[in-house]
């Protein structure tokens, strides 16, 4: 688990650097599964869990 950052006397909370490394590796992911993410029958469901277990992944490994 992740401590609070300081950068520049701001603290950031854990949960913001996981989700900043989370939307990075989701945009990485989306862009490399455009046309596949396009075809299943619920589109915004299947990018949804997508973002889901990018997020959970780094959370349980970090």
């Amino acid at each position: 688990m992740l401590n609070e950052i300081a950068i520049a006397n701001l603290y950031f909370p854990p949960l913001f650097i996981y989700l900043g490394v989370a939307f990075l590796a989701y945009t990485l992911i989306e862009r490399l599964t455009r046309h596949w993410l396009d075809k299943v029958w619920h589109p915004a469901l299947a990018r949804f869990f997508v973002s889901l277990i990018v997020l959970s992944t780094l959370v349980v490994h970090y």
